[in-house]
C-alpha cells in the first residue's frame, strides 16, 4: 500500500521530531520534519512557501498540521491504513492528513490554484472536496507557517536535509510554488534534476528543470488574483513532458 520510499520518510520524521520536542523549548514551535498531506503515491507533489496561518495563535492547527503530522502518518503505515475521511482528531475543521479539510475554499486560496492544475491533468477530478489531493501529494518549503510570506529566501539546514529524502524525490513531476526560496544550485541538489530553460513572463515565474524521469517546475507563490493562463502554461508543461 504505501511505498518503501515514503515509509522510509516516515520513520525518519518520527525519530528526528521525538528528538527536537525532546527539548521543553521546542515544544510548541513547528515541526522542522513534517512531511505533508493528499496521496503519499501520486505522481505529483507540489511545494508551497508555507502554511498561511498565524502558528502563534492557534496551538491546535500547528500541533494538527505540524507538529503531530508525522506520527498520524505513523499510525497509517503502521496499521497500513488507507485513504479515509475519518476525523484524526476531535476537531471542528481538520479532518486528517490524507484530506486535511473538506468544503470550498475562497477564490484566491492557494488550494482552488492547485486545482485547478491537477484538473487539467486528471479530467476525471469532479472538483469538490479538494479532491484534487487524490492525485497530489503537498508539502511546504518553509516549516514555520505564516499569515504573510515575510522572507525571500529559505536557509533552514535541517529542512533542506530532509528534503533530500527519496521520498520527495520520487515523484515524477515536482512543482515548486515557492518563488525564489531556493536558488539554482539548491534545487538541482536537492531533488537531483538540471536547470533546463527559464520561461518567465512578468509575474508568471517558469523556471524548468529535468533529469532522472522527472520534470520539476518552478512557479510563483499560487495564491490570491493570478490569470488562469499562467495555471494552464504549468498544466500544459507537464501534459507536454508526459508524452
Amino acid at each position: 500500500m504505501f511505498k518503501k520510499e515514503f515509509i522510509d520518510i516516515v520513520n525518519l520524521s518520527v525519530k528526528e521530531s521525538k528528538k527536537f520536542y525532546s527539548d521543553s523549548v521546542n515544544e510548541k514551535k513547528p515541526n522542522p520534519y513534517f512531511v505533508g498531506f493528499g496521496n503519499p503515491n501520486a505522481e505529483i507533489i507540489i511545494f508551497g512557501k508555507e502554511k498561511g496561518f498565524d502558528s502563534k495563535n492557534n496551538f491546535q492547527q500547528l500541533k494538527y498540521e505540524s507538529i503531530e503530522n508525522p506520527n498520524e502518518w505513523k499510525n497509517y503505515v503502521k496499521k497500513q491504513i488507507g485513504f479515509n475521511k475519518i476525523k484524526y482528531y476531535d476537531s471542528e475543521y481538520y479532518v486528517n492528513a490524507y484530506r486535511p479539510y473538506y468544503g470550498k475554499m475562497r477564490g484566491g486560496h492557494t488550494w482552488n490554484k492547485y486545482q485547478h492544475i491537477i484538473k487539467k491533468l486528471y479530467p476525471e477530478i469532479e472538483g469538490k472536496e479538494n479532491d484534487f489531493l487524490d492525485k497530489t501529494f503537498l508539502s511546504e518549503i518553509n516549516f514555520i507557517p505564516s499569515k504573510e510570506s515575510n522572507i525571500k529566501t529559505f536557509e533552514n539546514k535541517p529542512r533542506l536535509d530532509f528534503f533530500k529524502n527519496d521520498f520527495y524525490k520520487s515523484f515524477k513531476i515536482i512543482i515548486l510554488a515557492c518563488g525564489s526560496y531556493l536558488n539554482d544550485v539548491e534545487i538541482e541538489k536537492i531533488f537531483d534534476v538540471k536547470f533546463e530553460k527559464n520561461i518567465s513572463k512578468p509575474r508568471q515565474r517558469l523556471i524548468i528543470y529535468t533529469g532522472n524521469k522527472k520534470i520539476l517546475i518552478n512557479t510563483r507563490q499560487l495564491s490570491n488574483s493570478m490569470k488562469n493562463e499562467y495555471l494552464n502554461s504549468i498544466s500544459n508543461l507537464i501534459i507536454d513532458y508526459r508524452k
